[in-house]
């Protein structure tokens, strides 16, 4: 069991480094609000596309295949989403608030932490399913996470703005070319040039975003929010896994499946939700503080799912 904490923390703590690079380059005056938001456009705008079409392109379709696994992440993250948003509406009068709550409450960062606590628990014969939820989790994550924020933006709801600003978002398109181009097995790494920009490219969205993060954060505002973020947290970590691993043990997934279900469910809120919130509108300090104590609690939250999983003999 303290093998399965040490990855945990070891596949958190790499992110804590980066976000507090970004909060002391911050405080030493190097950066200012007008430069973190060309920052935060970029990453938006240029490095989470690349990011997202190359993890759904990489994601196996063939092997280690599991249907009724898929149908469950599926249908239960749709789920959880709209448990999420109504959770967030009846919780939160602030309209610029409850966008960001619902996505900190059902997205979460399954690729920074998927693969590595997967294979802790079941070595590399596990690594393949594991992969292969990603091709589940990217598109629902950013479908909902950009429709819920849209729904919110400027504080009122505007359908017509909200359809248009869907269609032409970027992680919107970056996941439909994604899924297009393994549908038709488009030979993307056939040229090693392009393979190797397109691999380059994409690892500069989750440091870049978590350098925002820590340049952005501000923890003497968090009074401000503070009722806002502890609802959110609890629900990602605590509400929301736990109902999605009482109904995937109900239907009788075990093992490297149940294993899977807990990561799609009970990861940290993902970085990348910060930078979408600040994109588009939401309250990016809400986010932030979001994603920074999820994913300090996420250690402990995690390792008690798995410790519980575990003396119940289902992993």
């Amino acid at each position: 069991m303290v093998n399965h904490m040490i990855t945990a923390v070891n596949a958190v703590l790499p992110s804590f480094l980066i976000i507090a690079l970004g909060l002391y380059i911050r405080s030493r005056g190097k950066l200012d609000d007008k430069s973190l938001g060309k920052f935060n456009s970029l990453a938006f705008r240029v490095f989470l596309p690349f990011q997202i079409f190359k993890n759904i392109y990489d994601s196996p379709m063939g092997e280690a295949f599991d249907l009724k696994l898929l149908v469950f992440g599926a249908v239960g993250l749709l789920l959880a989403g709209g448990l999420a948003l109504l959770t967030a509406i009846l919780t939160e009068p602030r309209l610029d608030r409850r966008g960001v709550m619902a996505q900190g409450m059902f997205r979460g960062n399954y690729v920074l932490l998927g693969m590595p606590l997967v294979e802790s628990l079941f070595g590399s014969s596990g690594s393949g399913l594991a992969a292969l939820m990603i091709a589940v989790n990217i598109p629902i994550y950013n479908v909902l996470s950009v429709i819920f924020l849209e729904l919110y933006a400027g504080g009122e709801i505007n359908v017509r703005k909200m359809a248009k600003d869907i269609v032409t978002n970027p992680l919107i398109d970056a996941t439909l070319v994604g899924l297009l181009a393994k549908a038709v097995n488009l030979p993307v790494y056939a040229l090693p040039p392009i393979g190797s920009a397109l691999k380059s490219l994409a690892g500069v969205a989750t440091p870049l975003c978590l350098f925002i993060l820590g340049a952005s954060f501000t923890p003497a505002n968090m009074h401000g929010y503070a009722r806002s973020l502890w609802i959110t947290v609890a629900f990602k970590l605590l509400v929301i896994p736990g109902l999605a691993l009482a109904a995937a043990a109900a239907l009788g997934i075990r093992g490297v499946g149940l294993a899977v279900v807990m990561i799609s469910f009970g990861a940290p809120t993902a970085v990348n939700s910060y930078t979408m919130a600040r994109e588009l509108g939401g309250d990016s300090e809400l986010a932030a503080g979001i994603v920074v104590v999820d994913t300090a609690l996420s250690c402990l939250t995690l390792f008690g799912w798995i410790v519980l999983l575990r003396s119940l003999g289902l992993i």
